[in-house]
């Protein structure tokens, strides 16, 4: 008898041992949490202010539809919770931040904006097994270092360059003017570096030629007419250049005093921010540049209605491209079911959203390689015409035709 009840108060035992288990742990399943904390990392102090702020706005947009949406119902219906950091524009106060946005729990990193400082950022970000989705910045190596935890919405610059120029040879197609000789016209830091030597990649691949490069440093330029001056003297066809706003505006401005009427072709710098318009007017018209959305598009004008009505302005590449990276975030989230964070690495990793409302880019689908970039990425190349940014190429996007100068 003794035996036996010791074997009852022995199993009695294991079955409590076993219950206190399962109550603590919820059978091996993560509480749901209060909250999804994201960092959002951009510029915004600084000469770059403006496109961190343009950026920060479309990560908001898309977290405050995300919530009212019902949030993340894999995870109970958590909410979305930024936390932001400001990188300044400085590679060094990236590091900084992104390790400080890391230490507070964020489940993912949203940013940069600049390729020298999303470099940097991206490696904190690796080394503390962190993802990170790379709204803007387009340096090719950003995708090309073998990192896990990198997932980039943007083309990167080779695509900038492949597009830039088949819209250069198409153009004789398009309105009778060939191109055959470039020059390129570019700021000197990772960005310009990185698009200029894409945009010589490709211009070689098509048979043009490069007839001038002249590179500059943007942070406190006050005047470009020799830098131009340069340029027109190599006898070019067209110019292509990359810019951020402060340089764009004062090229264009050289480029009218000089009587310049040659195309000239941006690689969505500071061509595409509302600014530019703001500041040049008339002088602004006529000025191409690439461009990775419209609101000219299916689907673009509904989105940049929502974002105008809370901002007060049109959404540009650089804020839809944040709107983006918000929900290819969201879905990871539903998918891995959990805020850990090497889960939402491979949920991230196998991200494939087709085109559709929350899939809002100019490709079929959106799908990572092995590098972390999205593979489908293309561009537009948009037109200023009467003022307002006109998809002109390639052709299945054209809302009109390219206008050139008599």
């Amino acid at each position: 008898m003794q035996n036996r009840s010791g074997f009852i108060f022995g199993v009695t035992g294991i079955l409590l041992l076993i219950f206190s288990i399962m109550l603590f742990t919820g059978c091996g399943k993560e509480e749901p949490p209060a909250a999804v904390k994201v960092g959002m990392l951009f510029p915004m102090s600084g000469a770059l202010a403006d496109k961190g702020k343009d950026s920060a706005a479309g990560v908001t947009l898309a977290v405050e539809e995300i919530n009212a949406q019902g949030g993340i119902a894999a995870l109970g219906g958590a909410k979305l919770e930024l936390i932001s950091g400001d990188t300044q524009g400085r590679p060094e106060a990236g590091e900084q931040e992104t390790e400080r946005l890391i230490k507070t729990g964020v489940a993912a990193l949203i940013g940069t904006y600049q390729s020298s400082v999303t470099k940097p950022a991206t490696q904190v970000a690796e080394r503390l097994e962190t993802p990170f989705i790379v709204s803007i910045s387009i340096a090719d190596v950003i995708t090309e270092r073998g990192f896990r935890y990198t997932f980039r919405i943007q083309p990167k610059a080779r695509f900038y360059g492949r597009d830039q120029v088949r819209f250069l040879v198409d153009l004789g197609r398009l309105t009778g003017y060939v191109v055959k000789r470039v020059a390129l016209l570019h700021e000197n830091t990772d960005f310009g570096t990185a698009a200029a030597l894409a945009q010589k990649q490709a211009m070689h691949e098509y048979g043009l030629e490069l007839v001038a490069e002249i590179s500059y440093a943007a942070e406190g330029v006050s005047d470009l007419s020799q830098e131009v001056a340069q340029c027109l003297a190599a006898k070019p066809d067209a110019i292509l250049e990359v810019t951020y706003l402060n340089d764009s505006i004062l090229i264009q401005k050289a480029l009218v005093k000089a009587g310049a009427a040659i195309p000239l072709l941006d690689t969505a710098g500071g061509t595409v921010s509302p600014e530019y318009i703001q500041s040049l007017g008339a002088l602004a018209e006529g000025t191409l540049t690439s461009a990775e959305f419209s609101k000219f598009t299916t689907g673009g004008k509904d989105l940049n209605g929502r974002f105008h009505k809370r901002f007060g302005v049109d959404i540009t590449g650089d804020s839809a491209h944040a709107y983006q990276a918000a929900w290819v975030l969201k879905d990871a989230l539903e998918r891995a079911g959990s805020m850990d964070r090497k889960k939402l690495r491979a949920a991230l990793a196998a991200t494939d959203m087709p085109a559709g409302e929350h899939m809002i880019l100019p490709a079929e689908r959106l799908r990572f390689d092995a590098g972390g970039q999205n593979e489908f990425a293309q561009l537009f190349i948009v037109q200023i015409q009467n003022g307002e940014y006109i998809p002109v190429w390639p052709a299945e996007y054209a809302a009109g035709k390219v206008r050139l100068k008599p």
